[in-house]
């Protein structure tokens, strides 16, 4: 054992890094303020932590043997209570956010880190520990809040990358749209051109193509525009005297009904809709409901291709009633238990490997934001429910 012996009292913080250098760096600059412990591997860490009652790890990301993400996995399987972080110099957000998904770690550190950075950081994890410390319940939902905290710091990061290849996308649909303008006069020349009739009656059915498919890429477009943009306001709360856009529901319902429609085919499954041609406008952005619809209608064509049976549906019925408008997606898929029919809407809570647990959460805050209401029915077997009740322009 090669571990550092602690010159402190109080919380115990074991340091992981392959590297010596890192960790005199770490020690010699942290050791005056925390009660802290160097190891140069996974396999001491674990060693120590046998024997020893620590408040917060924290691993570098790559090492040999056993990586960051290997030990913190098995750190939190046999010391939940422990407050687990990271700290990498590689800029690659993947295996930062499997950790954070598959809640491994609560924070994230790049190197080269800033000590009054850092100092803050662990300061928090020793709070959060004492804090938590006699409470399993409250130790998981202060670690969740924090999980959403720091997917929502990388979301920012990446705001900025998302933004220019979105433009480039955005100005070729327009060039597409262009194209589409053409049809007619492309499907005239493609009547009288010395193609073979199979080829033709093909590139005919492409021509046909060209208009809704590039009024689906430009919605999709600029409902991912509008996403990026609301990233900045999602820590801002909305101004009471700044009511909500108002929107036509109606083209969102189709939209997300040609979006998920590839979900459907596997099992050949339909996406309709039940109700009027025209809906009141309801108060709430084109961009949320978008969000809204999307999730929950996705969902319902992954139940329903979950459930393996043929020719399932995914219906979306509008009803209109006085200053109100009831959307229901009902799906005839797989159902939920009571078990997690429970937990469904709760931060990270999924059922599915790919899944991050978000969706549903996101769609309940969305909805009541605009003081709307969000419920869930559901029977295994059997399939789901969801009801969406949102306030009508006046």
């Amino acid at each position: 054992m090669t571990a550092v012996t602690p010159k402190r009292t109080g919380p115990l913080i074991v340091y992981v890094d392959d590297e010596r250098a890192n960790r005199v760096v770490f020690e010699q600059s942290l050791n005056a303020e925390f009660n802290l412990i160097t190891a140069q591997s996974a396999v001491e860490a674990l060693e120590l932590l046998k024997t020893t009652d620590v408040a917060v790890i924290v691993s570098d990301m790559r090492m040999p043997s056993m990586t960051g993400d290997e030990l913190l996995r098995i750190v939190k399987e046999r010391y939940p209570r422990i407050i687990r972080m990271v700290v990498t110099a590689y800029a690659d957000v993947d295996p930062i956010l499997r950790a954070i998904n598959e809640g491994l770690v609560a924070r994230y550190i790049i190197k080269p880190w800033i000590r009054t950075e850092l100092v803050q950081v662990l300061r928090w994890a020793i709070e959060a520990w004492t804090f938590t410390r006699d409470s399993a319940a409250l130790h998981r939902r202060l670690l969740e809040t924090e999980r959403l905290a720091t997917l929502g710091s990388i979301a920012s990061m990446l705001v900025h990358d998302l933004k220019q290849p979105l433009m480039s996308l955005l100005v070729n649909v327009e060039h597409l749209s262009e194209l589409a303008n053409a049809a007619p006069i492309l499907r005239d020349a493609l009547l009288h051109a010395p193609v073979a009739p199979a080829q033709r009656a093909r590139l005919l059915e492409l021509v046909d193509d060209l208009e809704p498919v590039t009024t689906d890429l430009r919605t999709s477009g600029l409902h991912l525009s509008e996403l990026i943009s609301g990233l900045r306001e999602l820590g801002r709360p909305r101004d009471p005297n700044n009511p909500a856009s108002t929107t036509d529901p109606l083209p969102i319902v189709r939209h997300a009904m040609a979006v998920c429609q590839e979900l459907a085919i596997p099992v050949r499954a339909s996406i309709g809709y039940e109700g009027p041609g025209e809906l009141p406008r309801v108060r709430m952005s084109a961009t949320e409901l978008t969000q809204v619809l999307i999730n929950v209608v996705a969902n319902g064509a992954q139940a329903v291709a979950a459930r393996g049976v043929p020719h399932g549906r995914i219906s979306i019925v509008a009803r209109p009633d006085a200053d109100m408008l009831e959307l229901q997606i009902r799906d005839d898929g797989v159902g939920m238990t009571p078990e997690v029919l429970g937990r469904v809407g709760t931060p990270f809570f999924t059922t599915r490997p790919d899944g991050t647990g978000l969706g549903l959460a996101q769609c309940q805050r969305l909805v009541g934001t605009v003081g709307g209401r969000f419920h869930i029915e559901s029977e295994h077997g059997i399939g789901t429910t969801v009801t969406i009740i949102l306030p009508t322009a006046a």
